[in-house]
């Protein structure tokens, strides 16, 4: 039995009935719901059966190898024995449950699984306050001020209670949940946790051991960057590639309608069109940002272009405005299919089309009939010709509300509770000031009419007013114009262009001096790594610069994270692997697509407001660690990749290629091996954020379960080198490209195709992508060509 116990084989064997339970568990969950989840897997006896005897195993594995003599890894191994036990302990003996209280009311009651649990005191609430986003319902932050009764203990004293800040008192612990709909009543979490002390010296344990085992000099990681150091690493001076990339203006292809009006706006309005993109707007969510983001943001919706027959989106946004019966006839609006395109009666190659074209002669709607078809169809029934239906829908939608104003909410309400801005026509019938209505007036006149002398003078007017009535919800202006200047530069858009440029230039001339077998000079290196931190420090200023417009960390939406994940991957390639140019061109490639994927068409890089549980400083933490890690395992998967290219390229008159595929399988391993450190440490400073904030630590929400999943996937790819009987460098390529299917499932699959608290989705999935199935077929493809060549000579 102990044999059996203190088994590499067992610890892989266990890892997999963990990985694949919690896999079955989400979708179980996602179709069935939680509380079956839990109990088919989750609480199961055979699911706790399992973790109690992975415990053992490394109990035992760390006795049979003496791990004991190496601290940092028996500390991070010894760790999670102690976090289960921690677990074991609030599991069987806490209390977690809920409290419901109306104001002016006091409880004392916990209910916990349907059952009723009383607490030695009473919680009383005086008062519940929900503060929402300006002129926005979106809760911005809610908070209960209550009285503790503690009769027993002849205690009694107010306290505060919001999300992230919580009331402590005779070993409960009290947050700040839910609330009543009316606003008068207040939800609590309410948690007594007898294993917390040992579980956060599991945590410490933990983290200081993953750490200290990077420093140290008997590690595994430490003798992997000695390997490298001591190869020879096949690289040439690239030449410098001028980055300059196309400007992202587009004009309209033909001049159709360059008639009179056109010519002329696009001339004589840039300068009041502009201006006019400098004024404040409250977006939907309740931020304030310049129209300028949103007219950007509407024109890329329609058009899928920054800019329009040569006018910026400010001009075309005031053009519509004001002239909607001339807009109406030009093609704005894109479709996609060219069955759409027929059912709209214009020819089938055209890429845009009018307003006016989805109407016939008597104003009835053409689409109506189709678009409530494709509606009623689960999104994973819908077709090609569905999705663009329903997105062509919503932009024509979004073409309606320009053409009316309805989406400029620029005009403050005075003496406005909830500091409410409104639209044009909102404005003339309830605000009382006939100075702004004089000037908005000539504003639009003049836009119509193309007289722009004293336009500007205007809109300094509509400005004054901003200032007086919503100057207190106004960003600074150094903030405004930032923001104004960064949209301009279409910084990511640029990286995106320039990583790849970039990282496909080291790949080719890697693998020409590869089968020249030389080395790198000084010289090389350094010109290599200096362009490499050139683009690196411009990301890290994109990120810097989005933050200081947002007024917090941008990694709260897929774009922002996507973002994060490529400066971690670029991260990567400057501090961690600069000795390859290999490795370099991966994490290179991988932050260029993941850039790329951030402006895919189901990705939104509209900066938002944080709803009440984010703001908190755990949120910068534990976003930015986890998101960095996926960076590492995406070089990671492109490293096996190329090993495997170079498994095909070996032959008996290329043999130093089986030194570059052990180098770039040493490389691959201590990238790995740094993207399961951060994962682990995010992934549990997670459970920290948590249980600080609403009392658990873990709700095997799908979006952990697979962070979870992911931790033991990659424990098995890393671990499986002891198992040396199956072990090869073929195989842990394989297995780092395969592994990174569990990330992306993680990071999209969850979002987009599972239900949870960190989904985006309804839990009905969007269709599996087609260009999926074609890289699967790639991946498949290089596996069965280079099998043959996949043994190494020792």
């Amino acid at each position: 039995m102990y044999k059996i116990l203190s088994s590499y084989i067992t610890m892989i064997v266990l890892l997999l009935i963990l990985g694949i339970g919690a896999a079955i568990g989400t979708f179980i969950e996602n179709d069935f719901g939680s509380a079956v989840a839990k109990d088919l897997i989750y609480n199961s006896f055979w699911y706790s059966a399992a973790l109690l005897l992975t415990t053992i195993n490394i109990i035992f594995v760390s006795y049979k190898t003496k791990m004991y003599r190496v601290k940092a890894r028996f500390l991070f191994h010894i760790s999670f024995a102690i976090i289960l036990l921690g677990a074991a302990m609030t599991h069987f003996f806490g209390t977690d449950g809920l409290m419901h209280i109306r104001e002016g009311e006091s409880s004392n009651i916990v209910v916990v699984n349907n059952e009723t649990v009383e607490i030695p005191f009473s919680i009383k609430l005086i008062d519940f306050r929900l503060k929402r986003y300006p002129g926005s319902k979106s809760p911005s932050e809610f908070s209960s001020d209550v009285i503790v009764i503690d009769k027993k203990n002849d205690e009694e004293y107010k306290a505060y209670i919001f999300m992230n800040n919580t009331l402590t008192h005779g070993g409960y612990k009290f947050f700040q949940t839910s609330y009543d709909p009316d606003e008068k009543g207040t939800q609590l979490s309410v948690n007594k946790d007898p294993g917390i002390e040992l579980t956060y010296i599991g945590y410490f344990l933990l983290f200081l051991g993953l750490i200290v085992n990077l420093f140290d000099k008997k590690s595994r990681f430490q003798y992997l960057v000695r390997q490298v150091n001591k190869s020879s690493i096949t690289s040439i001076l690239i030449p410098i590639i001028l980055l300059a990339t196309p400007s992202i203006s587009n004009a309209q292809e033909s001049s159709e309608y360059s008639d009179t009006y056109m010519t002329e706006f696009r001339e004589q309005s840039l300068e009041v069109a502009t201006a006019f993109g400098a004024l404040v707007i409250q977006s939907p969510n309740g931020r304030m940002k310049p129209i300028d983001t949103q007219n950007r943001e509407v024109l890329n919706k329609l058009t899928g272009k920054s800019s329009w027959m040569g006018m910026t989106a400010n001009q075309v946004i005031l053009g519509m405005v004001t002239r909607p019966n001339i807009w109406k006839k030009i093609n704005l609006i894109k479709v996609k299919t060219p069955k759409l395109r027929q059912q709209l009666g214009v020819d089938k190659d055209q890429k845009h089309v009018k307003f006016s074209d989805f109407f016939n002669s008597e104003g009835n709607y053409k689409l109506t009939t189709d678009v409530e078809r494709a509606y009623q169809l689960v999104p994973s029934r819908r077709g090609t010709y569905e999705r663009d239906l329903i997105k062509v829908d919503e932009r024509l939608n979004i073409t309606f509300m320009s053409f009316r104003g309805v989406l400029l909410t620029i005009f403050p309400l005075p003496n406005s509770e909830n500091n409410q801005w409104v639209d044009f026509k909102t404005m003339f019938a309830e605000v009382d000031n006939q100075e702004l209505k004089n000037a908005t007036n000539r504003l639009l006149e003049d836009s119509y009419n193309r007289t722009f002398d004293n336009t500007i003078e205007s809109i300094n007017t509509i400005k004054d007013f901003q200032t007086k009535f919503g100057g207190s919800i106004i960003p600074d202006q150094n903030r405004l114009n930032t923001e104004i200047w960064f949209n301009k530069t279409y910084l990511f858009i640029k990286l995106f262009i320039s990583y790849l440029i970039w990282g496909i230039a080291l790949l080719i001339f890697s693998f020409v001096t590869m089968f020249k077998n030389k080395a790198i000079s000084n010289k090389s290196r350094i010109a290599i790594v200096s362009i490499s931190a050139v683009l690196l420090s411009i990301h890290t200023f994109g990120i810097a610069l989005r933050w200081y417009i947002g007024g917090f960390a941008p990694i709260t939406n897929t774009y922002e994270t996507m973002i994060f994940i490529a400066f971690a991957s670029v991260f990567a390639g400057v501090f961690f692997l600069r000795k390859s140019i290999m490795a370099m061109s991966a994490s290179f490639m991988m932050a260029g697509i993941f850039i790329f994927a951030a402006y895919l068409g189901e990705v939104d890089p509209e900066i938002t407001s944080l709803v009440p549980v984010l703001k908190s400083y755990w949120l910068s933490i534990h976003v930015s660690v986890i998101t960095a890690s996926y960076g590492f395992f995406g070089v990671g998967a492109i490293l096996g990749f190329i090993s495997l290219i170079l498994f095909l390229l070996r032959s008996e008159k290329r043999q130093h290629i089986d030194l570059h595929i052990k180098n770039i399988s040493y490389i691959n391993e201590i990238t790995l091996s740094l993207g399961l450190v951060l994962l682990v440490i995010g992934n549990f400073l997670g459970g920290i954020w948590a249980n600080e904030s609403w009392g658990r630590y873990w709700g095997w929400d799908p979006k952990e379960t697979w962070a979870y999943i992911s931790i033991i996937v990659y424990a098995i790819v890393i671990h499986i080198r002891l198992i040396k009987k199956i072990y090869s460098y073929y195989l842990f390529a394989i297995l780092s490209i395969v592994a990174f299917f569990s990330i992306l499932m993680t990071y999209f699959g969850v979002n987009y195709y599972l239900t949870g608290l960190h989904s985006y989705a309804t839990g009905d999935p969007i269709p599996f992508p087609v260009w999926a199935y074609y890289l699967i077929g790639i991946i498949l493809s290089l596996f069965a060509l280079s099998y043959d060549k996949r043994i190494l000579k020792k």
